[in-house]
């Protein structure tokens, strides 16, 4: 039976506590919480005294606005300026919430660094495909603006197999 007892004033102190969490998270108003113990050792909170008895009081400093994202300002904090109006003020939807806009830039930041691998991946084909053609060859033609057919002389093949091969160096995985 005792067991019992105690396991019942466990469970209705572990709600009371959710229910002060509760209250002191929805009330806005609310600055100071009242605490009392009762004949049967059970602690009972309330944004209201009681009425009869003893009860101690807690202040509560507000931290937070229910209904909102924001804490409150610190008095001490300096002031954040104003943004300027957003596409979502003036087409009414409410703007993105800060993890959205940090999953937003996150996003951004994979499709530009895909991109930027992909158009690397083409350069690094590009410049092997150029040294397997130029550079075991001695004579390289290529066609020119105008449509003519033009060799390259000994030192402007080497110095494309010189470009290619630092390219690759540098930026291509082997």
């Amino acid at each position: 039976m005792k067991q019992r007892h105690e396991i019942r004033h466990a469970f209705i102190s572990r709600i009371l506590a959710a229910g002060l969490a509760a209250v002191v998270c929805s009330s806005a108003g609310a600055t100071e919480v009242h605490t009392w113990t009762d004949e049967q050792g059970v602690t009972h909170y309330s944004d209201a005294p009681r009425g009869e008895g003893e009860s101690r009081t807690i202040e509560v400093e507000e931290i937070y606005r229910p209904g909102t994202a924001d804490a409150y300002q610190a008095e001490d904090a300096p002031q954040a300026p104003v943004a300027a109006s957003t596409d979502a003020e003036t087409t009414g939807d409410s703007p993105a919430s800060t993890a959205q806009e940090r999953r937003e830039r996150l996003a951004r930041q994979r499709t530009e660094k895909r991109e930027a691998q992909e158009e690397l991946d083409k350069l690094c084909g590009l410049h092997r495909d150029r040294l397997e053609r130029v550079e075991p060859a001695r004579r390289v033609m290529y066609t020119d603006d105008s449509g003519e057919l033009v060799r390259l002389d000994d030192d402007q093949r080497m110095a494309m197999v010189e470009e290619s091969r630092s390219f690759l160096e540098d930026n291509c995985p082997p």
